[in-house]
């Protein structure tokens, strides 16, 4: 069985992530394109139906919507260990990961009781300036996390605006990666292409020291994703949240992938599962890696080479 290394490996969600993210799939309308996306595979954690919890709220309302997704979600919980041992069964050697609600304090816990099998991503709000910077720091040299994570839909900033660039600044000086968001977004709150790879490029430009991995595909801009990588040799890439079986299916926009995978990207293209939001259990996403038609020595650098790369020095 091969290694593998999981550049966003969720942690099963707990009752109240899996009921703030159905909440906010289902009773915000700014949402609703991802639950028409995704929620039928997390309505699946909690043993319901996307139909049933329709009715559920049709019938109760907000607050007994709530109530009840709570408690089922609470009866479909998966302990930690349990999880741990279940990735040591699929060949997964360790992964990057976070709280369900992005909260830095419960995703070192998880870290620490797991520090062989987990790093840690750090969520902090750009919007809130120095404060921001020091809570990075903090997450850093005190919670012992490996990695900060920029995603423009929540932020609601792209990834070269500058309010930005002071955590940029701290994330090279502590020496650890930026992973940032670069892909449409379903959210009607931000505009659809706030996380073009575009924003990256003037990022990797600016700050040629800073590591960065360019994540969720790029799609619909894949080639335009793609090229970070050829221009920068600070750039790794990683498909985290899409399905890996569409890089080889005729249309579907992913197929650049299977050409510089093999050729001029071999060594930058990482895995990322997302498996939680895909709804999909992270050994058939590794399954769908192994059934591309890549060679097998892409295959070692896409599933593993290119992560370890990346992290070595963390």
């Amino acid at each position: 069985m091969r290694k593998v290394i999981d550049l966003c490996l969720d942690m099963p969600m707990g009752a109240e992530a899996l009921t703030n993210m159905l909440g906010a799939m289902c009773l915000d309308p700014l949402y609703r394109g991802y639950k028409k996306t995704y929620g039928a595979g997390v309505a699946a954690q909690v043993g319901l139906t996307v139909e049933e919890i329709d009715a559920i709220y049709e019938s109760e309302g907000r607050d007994g919507f709530l109530r009840i997704i709570r408690e089922a979600a609470e009866k479909h919980a998966v302990k930690p260990a349990e999880f741990v041992r279940h990735l040591d069964e699929v060949g997964v050697e360790w992964g990057i990961t976070c709280d369900g609600d992005h909260d830095n304090r419960k995703t070192a816990e998880i870290v620490q009781a797991f520090p062989k099998k987990f790093k840690g991503f750090i969520f902090v709000d750009p919007n809130r300036g120095e404060e921001a910077v020091r809570e990075l720091e903090v997450c850093v040299k005190e919670y012992g996390l490996h990695a900060l994570y920029l995603t423009a839909f929540r932020t609601k900033l792209n990834a070269a605006d500058r309010k930005n660039y002071p955590l940029y600044s701290k994330a090279c000086e502590l020496g650890i990666p930026v992973h940032i968001y670069s892909s449409l977004n379903l959210s009607k709150a931000v505009p659809y292409d706030i996380g073009h790879p575009r924003y990256i490029d003037q990022v990797a430009r600016d700050f040629p020291e800073l590591k960065i991995m360019a994540g969720v595909s790029g799609w619909p801009w894949v080639l335009d994703f793609l090229c970070l990588a050829i221009r920068h040799e600070n750039v790794y890439l990683n498909f985290e949240t899409h399905a890996p079986e569409k890089i080889a299916m005729r249309g579907s926009g992913y197929e650049p992938y299977l050409y510089y995978g093999e050729t001029s990207l071999k060594e930058r293209i990482c895995f990322a599962s997302n498996w939680g939001t895909q709804s999909m259990p992270v050994e058939k996403l590794i399954a769908q890696v192994e059934a591309l038609p890549f060679s097998d020595d892409a295959k070692e650098h896409i599933l593993y080479n290119n992560a370890k790369t990346f992290y070595e020095q963390l």
